[in-house]
């Protein structure tokens, strides 16, 4: 791979891991239940303001920026979920189901699901670094989304005062887009997919995750995702890893970070140090929770 990882084809330098995680839709189901302290960091939702400007078709411009859960809170005011809501995801949870629109035309998105952002990363990684200094670490990055291009459709619109798309124009771009696709995922990730050499993360789920190898250092520069060939997703959000923990030494690491594809938050586990100063890190809005906590 060109990029800052590389394949880890023998899954078994990982084997300890799924035996390690439990049943029940708990902490524990994503981080081992080995670590002194965990916290729960919440990915950022979006504020969008009009900027009282229009697109070529005529629809209402956005400018947008992170927003955290204390402030949606605040914006929100209080709003229970209704018992009927189906929640599959922690903001969901709390916040209920959308539409989020504030009264002043303003307008809340709800925080992405299966892959810690990328900023939120870069902000974690830097903070490992000075706590435990840069080290090898393995990532495990499900098959799925972004990755497995099987499933994934396309639809094309013409400009203003353009004429339609015929579908000689539709089977063209859509030929064009998913080459762009496909070539920003490494060779050597879909090959393998391909082989099935792959970490199932939790074990029995059918949720089977390419592993990569790399150095933590490398995910404090949010860069780091252009050149991961690791595919694309829908807004031009690249992957991160589902789990990322450093090798050494086996079995035993000193921290652990996990989300999973359903979830908008992401966890970690580590000593009362690392977790206390996680909580308190400003660009990271996080809260203390136990092995034992539900997910959602």
């Amino acid at each position: 791979m060109a990029g800052p990882l590389r394949v880890e084809r023998d899954v078994s330098v990982a084997a300890w891991l799924p035996d390690a995680l439990a049943w029940g839709g708990t902490t524990a189901t994503v981080v081992p239940p080995i670590f002194d302290a965990y916290a729960r960091i919440l990915h950022p939702a979006t504020l969008e303001t009009p900027t009282g400007e229009a697109d070529a078709w005529g629809a209402p411009q956005y400018a947008d920026r992170p927003l955290r859960w204390d402030e949606a809170a605040q914006l929100l005011g209080e709003r229970t979920p209704k018992p009927t809501d189906a929640a599959f995801a922690v903001w969901e949870a709390r916040f209920g189901q959308s539409p989020f629109e504030l009264r002043d035309g303003r307008r809340i998105i709800e925080p992405q699901l299966g892959d810690i952002p990328v900023a939120t990363l870069a902000a974690l990684a830097t903070l490992l670094l000075d706590e435990h200094g840069d080290a090898e670490v393995l990532a495990a990055v499900w098959e799925g989304s972004g990755l497995d291009t099987s499933g994934v459709g396309f639809m094309f619109w013409a400009g203003p005062g353009e004429p339609p798309l015929t579908d000689a124009d539709h089977r063209r771009l859509e030929r064009e887009r998913r080459a762009e696709l496909d070539a920003s995922i490494d060779p050597e990730v879909r090959a393998a997919m391909a082989d099935r050499a792959l970490l199932p993360l939790p074990e029995g789920t059918g949720r089977d995750h390419v592993l990569l190898r790399g150095r933590l250092e490398a995910f404090a520069d949010p860069a780091w995702e252009c050149a991961a060939g690791l595919g694309w997703q829908p807004g031009g959000r690249g992957r991160t890893p589902n789990a990322l923990w450093p090798t050494e030494p086996p079995g035993a690491p000193a921290w652990f970070v996990a989300t999973d594809i359903d979830l908008d938050v992401t966890h970690v586990g580590g000593s009362a140090h690392l977790i206390g100063r996680v909580l308190g890190h400003p660009a990271l809005e996080a809260e203390r929770i136990r092995p034992t906590d539900p997910l959602l």
